[in-house]
């Protein structure tokens, strides 16, 4: 801020911002300078950081207007602006690399069979050897001061078991370790990474891939990361996941989520025609484990009305012939 007050230019500043002055336009009007002061404390900025260039002690009035809508002044002595400038566009360098960095990898993770996994994942990332590792971390909300803290914390302590990269990705952050040789991390080696952070993350990690898998690393930390928030775990792995292993893979593999569609949609389409309602019923009831006492209590339903619609879906699937077991594992399968 280097204008007088009253000539507009004030119009700029919006309540939170911070504002920096050398007071240069004044002077050394120590009246003008109260004058815009309490000028831009009116517009509820969140604070004013005032250079030490220029001689100065705020007015009573000044001071008053200051604690009145809790606008703090500052001096700031040479050097600390330009800092702050060269921080900040040193920050924007960097989240555009990340970003240029996630679009790549999501390229990648697309590309499966189109491309060479190995050397792309080496371009894009920079790291070399023949293992990998992946981890996801979210932080409540997507803070990003979290996110900050947490990628700052990530990126010293993770060197220490691998060459890595921790970049932003998506809402969180993901973590890549690579080498030739080196000790796997578990769920606890996670848990105390984030411990700092209380109940504010959630981690998921992927097993241990040979780089031309670099691709599927990626996909099952980000598929345990996602579990990790729908279980409230502050870590979850691969090995840990069980079923829900096969929800990951139907996101991500095409085949298989396919095969999925394919019984949803003719559920989805009896109900279209009969006007009944399948689909929600027969999640329900996968939902409780095949449980048609459950699923009716949770349906509020008869317990034969369940039973009722999972026989109509046999014939709907055309499974008429299979077992109970049979039937429920082909429903598990469709609501992953």
């Amino acid at each position: 801020m280097d204008a007088e007050p009253l000539t507009g230019d004030y119009d700029s500043f919006y309540p939170g911002d911070a504002v920096f002055t050398s007071l240069g336009f004044s002077g050394g009007d120590s009246a003008l300078i109260d004058e815009a002061l309490v000028c831009l404390i009116s517009r509820d900025v969140a604070c004013i950081f005032i250079k030490g260039s220029i001689p100065y002690e705020p007015s009573e009035r000044v001071v008053a207007a200051s604690r009145r809508r809790s606008v703090p002044l500052i001096r700031y002595g040479a050097g600390l602006l330009e800092q702050i400038i060269t921080d900040a566009r040193g920050a924007l360098a960097e989240d555009a690399q990340a970003s240029r960095i996630e679009e790549q990898l999501r390229q990648l993770v697309d590309m499966r069979g189109v491309c060479d996994v190995r050397r792309r994942f080496m371009d894009v990332t920079g790291l070399t050897g023949s293992r990998v590792q992946a981890a996801a971390f979210f932080a409540d909300e997507g803070d990003p001061l979290v996110l900050s803290a947490l990628r700052a914390q990530l990126s010293k302590n993770l060197s220490k078991a691998a060459p890595c990269l921790v970049i932003r990705f998506g809402e969180g952050l993901l973590a890549l370790l690579v080498a030739d040789d080196f000790e796997s991390l578990e769920a606890g080696d996670i848990e105390v990474l984030i411990a700092g952070f209380g109940g504010h993350c959630a981690a998921g990690l992927s097993e241990v891939f040979g780089t031309d898998w670099a691709d599927g690393a990626i996909v099952e930390a980000l598929g345990c990361g996602e579990a990790a928030k729908r279980m409230g775990h502050s870590a979850v792995s691969w090995d840990m996941l069980g079923p829900d292993a096969f929800r990951v893979a139907r996101q991500n593999g095409w085949l298989l989520e396919r095969a999925c569609a394919a019984g949803l949609d003719r559920l989805a389409a009896s109900d279209a025609e009969a006007g009944s309602n399948l689909v929600e019923s027969l999640r329900v009831y996968v939902a409780c484990g095949g449980d048609a006492n459950a699923a009716a209590e949770r349906l509020c339903q008869h317990p034969n009305s369940v039973r009722n619609r999972v026989n109509r879906a046999r014939a709907v699937l055309a499974m008429e012939d299979a077992t109970d077991k049979q039937l429920f594992a082909y429903l598990s399968m469709i609501f992953l």
